[in-house]
């Protein structure tokens, strides 16, 4: 197990240095490190995927916090963590209703501390820098943001359903 999650994590780095070096691939590659969280859920080890997350979020503090905050914070505040959370929930037979609805508050709670530590330089030449967006920003962010999420935890959930039957097919 220990050298799957460190295969997990090397791929998770892989993708956050892509992000990191690579302007078009930055939320990408946290989407991608995300994944890389779920492999060892889907032998069923919590450890394993806590494992490959907190691995991959020191790794990614250590070799980019300086070049790039907002990836590493991205990355350990919600999308390196939701396969994780997503599988307890799931594991302890969480109602389905209230298990979307903590995690897209703790999304959209996520994505407000974001925007609130990093809209100063962030966003320097893009729509959330006009004055109208910023007059309204966290109500629209509140409310785009818990639409976009319900959309992303489908298909997060979807990827992690394909990953598990790839796995039980080839008797990993």
């Amino acid at each position: 197990m220990v050298a799957l999650c460190a295969i997990a994590t090397g791929f998770a780095i892989l993708f956050l240095t892509a992000g990191v070096f690579i302007p078009i691939f930055d939320y990408s590659g946290i989407f991608m490190a995300s994944l890389c969280t779920m492999i060892p859920l889907t032998k069923k080890s919590f450890k394993g995927g806590l494992l490959t997350y907190l691995a991959t979020l020191c790794l990614s503090a250590i070799f980019f916090v300086g070049m790039k905050p907002e990836i590493v914070l991205t990355y350990g505040l919600f999308f390196g963590a939701h396969p994780a959370v997503s599988y307890i929930l799931r594991e302890k037979k969480v109602n389905k209703i209230l298990s979307l609805v903590i995690k897209t508050v703790w999304f959209v709670g996520s994505l407000l501390l974001i925007y609130t530590l990093f809209s100063a330089f962030l966003f320097e030449d893009s729509l959330l820098n006009n004055e109208i967006f910023k007059k309204y920003a966290y109500l629209i962010l509140s409310i785009v943001g818990a639409v976009m999420f319900v959309c992303y935890d489908a298909l997060i959930t979807h990827f992690q359903k394909a990953l598990d039957k790839t796995i039980e097919k080839l008797n990993l």
